[in-house]
């Protein structure tokens, strides 16, 4: 690839197995592509074919301070790659850092460079709906800026009807090449990530998890996260001795759990930093039931990639979120799925118990759940991509 002119340039400082996976099966049908990351495990890997891998700043969520200048850092460096490629490579970009997009808007006035944007989640919305952030001065010149960058764009990716919806309400998305969001769902390797019994999983044996029902919760623990309730449940069920809790993750809520695991003397959750890759197909096979839980006021605003996880490990996935979401109604709508409503810390109990207690019953969720992965969530998503691509910006 030496000498080759670049096609398309990635940028997400982040970008994990989901986002290499995308960047790895695109830069197969348009070689030579860089992936421009600061992900701690991919910024080291050897690249694939066509894709070339290029170290950045990486990400520190320690504390606001250092998160901002990191994403600062990550900036700039992206502007020095992408200022060094052609103007006919198009920029991929997602939005994280949330000003990320700002960078494919100044090459497009400057140089006429084309850009796709991939909203992950939808910010400032998701800080509102948090409250943490208030309809304000700072919303409405957050908001003004998105306006720019995405109506700016070729096209513009989500994940989720739901975030389709709130951007097409939100900003004139006929303007981009499409003429409205392109709904990409996430997706799991379910080659890589399949179901295995616990006797045959050495991550499920060591953390004491043969012989019970195991409630997973994989991912991030931030504030976007309902980890309250998963915490109530847990505290209900304490007494349980077949039910067992595996949290494993990082973020802001990680220090809630540890110290209500020790200050409660809660011996059914194991808590657990985020695992290796190589590791994820048996720490995902260690659970049953699955929990994707939304912070109340987030529902529109993401939809959590570890929900496809759960899937294509043969989990049953429990949705906890304050309204019905896109996900939720896919979810139950194919019979491999729960909904519960936020807070209704009675009602989870009492559904997990219900799985604990029939085990046929459980095994059928999880047989579906699986079926589900396979059909509706596996890796031949990224082929959406190329399409989207290959006909809205004429790649080709």
């Amino acid at each position: 690839m030496k000498g080759a002119e670049i096609k398309i340039l990635f940028l997400n400082q982040m970008a994990g197995p989901l986002f290499r996976e995308l960047a790895e099966d695109v830069a197969q049908v348009w070689p030579p592509s860089i992936l421009h990351t600061g992900h701690p495990h991919t910024r080291l890997q050897p690249g694939s074919e066509g894709l070339v891998i290029e170290p950045a700043p990486v990400y520190d969520r320690q504390s606001t301070a250092r998160r901002l200048w990191s994403w600062m850092r990550y900036f700039g460096s992206a502007l020095r790659v992408t200022a060094r490629q052609p103007r006919s490579a198009l920029l991929f970009i997602v939005s994280n850092p949330p000003f990320l997009g700002l960078l494919g808007l100044f090459f497009k006035l400057v140089r006429g460079q084309r850009y796709a944007v991939l909203v992950y989640d939808v910010y400032p919305d998701l800080l509102v709906g948090l409250g943490a952030l208030r309809t304000g001065f700072i919303s409405r010149v957050w908001t003004l800026l998105n306006r720019l960058v995405l109506e700016h764009a070729s096209l513009v990716f989500t994940i989720g009807d739901d975030m389709a919806r709130l951007l097409e309400r939100t900003y004139d998305l006929k303007r981009t090449e499409a003429g409205h969001a392109i709904i990409v769902p996430n997706w799991a390797d379910v080659e890589t990530v399949r179901p295995r019994t616990k006797t045959d999983n050495p991550f499920a044996m060591e953390h004491g998890q043969l012989g019970k029902v195991t409630v997973l919760y994989s991912g991030n623990m931030g504030n976007s996260h309902d980890i309250e309730s998963i915490l109530a449940v847990a505290r209900e069920l304490k007494e349980h001795e077949t039910i067992r809790f595996l949290m494993i993750g990082e973020g802001a809520k990680w220090s809630l759990v540890e110290k209500t695991v020790t200050d409660e003397g809660l011996h059914n959750i194991t808590l657990l930093p985020f695992q290796p890759e190589d590791v994820v197909p048996f720490s995902m096979t260690a659970g049953d039931i699955g929990i994707v839980a939304y912070q109340p006021g987030t529902e529109e605003c993401m939809v959590p990639s570890k929900t496809c996880y759960y899937m294509a490990a043969g989990l049953v996935p429990l949705v906890v979120s304050g309204t019905e979401t896109d996900l939720s109604r896919k979810l139950v709508g194919e019979g491999c799925g729960i909904w519960m409503r936020t807070g209704d810390t009675e009602s989870i109990k009492l559904e997990i118990l219900s799985l604990a207690a029939d085990l046929d019953l459980l095994g059928r969720y999880k047989a579906t759940a699986r079926s589900c992965a396979e059909r509706f969530f596996s890796r031949r998503n990224t082929e959406q991509f190329v399409d989207a691509l290959r006909k809205y910006c004429r790649m080709d």
